[in-house]
């Protein structure tokens, strides 16, 4: 180590640098550590300087050491001086450790140190530890070194304009990813000059000037860096934070509550005390976020074969290379023929797969739902077989093209052969598989029980815990912000991924509601799709520290395709409602089907009546409109099967059935919805049913649709 010391640090003259770095380090720590103890108001640590009650920023005494230090470095410069330069770097250090700790109030103009702004300060120190670390490994902005001593010592002036025209490319390309908004890879690839082509070259971000510039007639570029934003730059933005505040201690969170907070009972504040509101967990909620997007992530199909493909061909080298190795004495007119046979039959299984899942798709979509097709797609067994058989096909042709190829003296393919007959039968398993998932989601009841499964999954992630049952719900809203202005957030950029709600991050509005002071009002459900322009949340009363971010609270919604039953339990609801409506139809006439589908819509409402009753109750008045109603609930998933249940006597009395299980287990306010679709059967039999005995029939509630003349309920 000391050896590595002397001959990269000391030897070049980079021993200043080093002492720079390493005090401007360790200043910005203990600085930093200082201000979060002042902040803490330990009793044990000096407070702030503060003389004659002002107060003095350690802005100013970084700018005197900073004057001091450099003066001296500029007078002792003509002079062998060697440890008085090493000392008057590690003070400059210092002096700016101290002045950029404070940039963001040189930036802004008054003392935003630990607002949101003052992220700003650490960003600042972040480059200037970076840009150091650069030029102590050597380093140099554009190689201008190098160019300016090309430029001196090569005569020729062809040379020389090849020089200059080098560093002007360079210039142009650091501006251009600049423009693009890429700071740290412009900042970086003035040093690494290869990373100002990959920024030139990629899309810019959707805020930056090139973006204003260039995309604003090109929707199809704007969307793509919007989606490239969110995938890539958010989850490494949410990490700097992470880091910087775990440095650097919390910004945008008061040093005390706000004197409204402390006011006495009775005086009306547009805030919510923190007594009434716990603000949820930052690292829980994003990790909680990130797994609900990934579970709604809609994977494409053509993904995993490509991957698996791909493999396959790298496999296929790999192996024949070893078997080069191994030089297996096996005759190759025999591995030839096995190796065609493979090929073949992986191709025409490709062939069947695809034909067995096209006619899937047009039977399930006309005999039983339209939901059918995505289902299909979105089942991971489908993309792996159909990446097998291909795989397997591709590896098998290219050993054969080896063997093919190969000269009579060289090895034979013999392990490669093995390899290609083991994903042979790998492949068959797979197909076997398929099929069986095929005929899976072509039976309706295993269909409406997968898909009942998908909604009970959905409950638990939107209701995650069953609550103790309590007697009422909240009946008086919460009306602080009625009378606030309000600001529409709406939905501009086109989705290619859809404009299907499909998710609301809630405690993360929780979170900015709380730290703006703010309501938030959802304009749209889940499920809904949104067009372009149209609101899809509002920001009610008026924000702390000035407008709000809107692409955070944007930030908090996932947009997709499809409202599949994975996402809600609405889209649960609708899929086996769709299932027995089609069963009911004038080509179908299948009460039973209806009869099953009622079956799982029952058990979903019981599983759904507490948990909605005790989410009424506990949910924090600080966001609303992204919850349904138990009435929308009972809505959804039984008045289109009553609707058009006419002459359908075993519809009517599973129904009623249904209604008398589920008003059994519901507490008092939700009875409403119940009984008023009771009467609503009571009226659809009398118009019906003429004859006194089939009224009789349709009006007994039966849990079999006709399992007895008299009915059977739980009770």
């Amino acid at each position: 180590m000391t050896a590595w010391f002397h001959h990269s640090i000391v030897e070049p003259g980079r021993l200043p640098l080093f002492l720079f770095l390493i005090a401007f380090i360790v200043t910005f720590l203990f600085i930093r550590i200082s201000v979060r103890l002042i902040r803490a108001e330990v009793s044990w640590w000096p407070g702030n300087v503060a003389p004659g009650g002002l107060h003095l920023h350690h802005e100013f005494f970084g700018v005197i050491v900073m004057v001091l230090s450099g003066f001296g470095l500029i007078a002792v410069a003509r002079f062998d001086t060697p440890i008085a330069d090493c000392v008057l770097a590690a003070v400059f250090g210092v002096g700016c450790a101290l002045v950029l700790d404070e940039f963001a109030l040189i930036l802004h103009l008054r003392d935003v140190y630990w607002e949101k702004e003052g992220r700003a300060s650490v960003d600042a120190v972040f480059v200037a530890i970076a840009i150091g670390a650069l030029f102590l490994m050597g380093f140099r902005p554009l190689d201008l070194t190098s160019a300016a001593d090309e430029f001196r010592d090569d005569p020729n002036v062809a040379a020389r304009i090849v020089v200059v025209a080098g560093i002007a490319v360079n210039v142009v390309l650091a501006a251009i990813t600049l423009a693009k908004g890429k700071l740290w890879t412009g900042l970086v690839g003035m040093f690494i000059p290869v990373l100002l082509v990959v920024g030139a070259i990629r899309i810019a971000r959707p805020s930056s000037p090139w973006a204003r510039w260039f995309y604003g007639t090109r929707e199809g570029k704007y969307d793509k860096a919007v989606r490239r934003e969110q995938r890539l730059r958010e989850p490494l933005i949410r990490w700097k934070i992470v880091v910087q505040e775990a440095l650097a201690g919390r910004f945008g969170v008061p040093d005390r509550p706000p004197d409204v907070l402390t006011e006495g009972i009775g005086t009306e504040s547009p805030v919510t005390t923190p007594a009434e509101v716990t603000v949820p967990s930052r690292v829980a909620t994003a990790v909680r976020w990130r797994r609900t997007r990934r579970r709604l992530r809609v994977v494409p199909t053509w993904r995993l074969p490509v991957v698996l493909v791909v493999c396959a061909i790298v496999a296929a080298v790999l192996c024949i290379t070893i078997d080069e190795n191994l030089g297996l004495d096996v005759d190759s007119g025999t591995l030839a023929t096995v190796l065609g046979v493979i090929a073949g039959a992986t191709a025409t299984l490709t062939g069947l797969v695809f034909t067995a899942v096209t006619l899937a798709m047009q039977f399930g979509a006309s005999q039983i739902s339209v939901r059918v097709i995505p289902m299909l797609q979105r089942e991971p067994v489908m993309r792996w077989s159909i990446g097998f058989f291909l795989a397997t096909f591709v590896f098998s042709v290219i050993v054969a093209m080896d063997l093919a190829l190969s000269g009579p003296d060289d090895g034979t393919p013999g392990a490669s052969t093995a390899i290609a007959a083991f994903l042979t039968v790998v492949s068959a398993m797979l197909f076997i598989a398929l099929i069986a998932k095929v005929g899976s989601v072509l039976n309706v009841a295993q269909l409406m029980r997968w898909i009942a499964a998908d909604g009970r999954a959905s409950i638990r992630r939107l209701y995650p815990a069953t609550h103790a049952r309590v007697a009422t719900a909240r009946t008086t809203p919460d009306r602080t912000f009625d009378d606030e202005p309000r600001h529409v957030i709406t939905l501009r950029e086109f989705g290619s991924r859809g404009r299907v709600l499909l998710a609301v991050n809630v405690p993360m509005l929780e979170r900015y509601a709380a730290t703006w002071g703010v309501r938030f009002d959802l304009l749209v459900m889940v499920g809904d799709n949104v067009p372009h322009n149209v609101g899809v949340i509002a920001v009610v009363g008026q924000p702390r520290g000035g407008p709000i971010a809107e692409y955070k609270v944007l930030r908090c919604l996932l947009f997709g395709d499809l409202h599949q039953p994975s996402v809600s339990p609405v889209a649960a609801l609708q899929a086996i409602s769709d299932i027995a409506l089609k069963a009911i139809s004038t080509a179908g006439n299948d009460p039973s089907t209806v009869v099953l589908a009622l079956d799982h819509i029952e058990d979903l409402l019981l599983m759904l009546a507490p948990r909605v009753h005790a989410d009424a109750i506990t949910r924090s008045p600080a966001v609303r409109g992204y919850r349904r109603t138990w009435a929308d609930y009972v809505a959804i998933g039984t008045d289109e099967i009553r609707r058009h249940s006419h002459g359908q006597a075993q519809v009517h009395r599973r129904l009623r059935a249904l209604f008398v299980t589920v008003a059994g287990q519901c507490s008092a306010d939700q009875q409403s919805p119940i009984l008023a679709r009771l009467e609503a059967l009571d009226e659809q039999v009398g118009h019906e049913w003429p004859i006194a005995l089939d009224r009789r029939l349709a009006s007994e509630p039966d849990r079999q649709g006709y399992g007895s003349e008299r009915g059977s309920t739980l009770e």
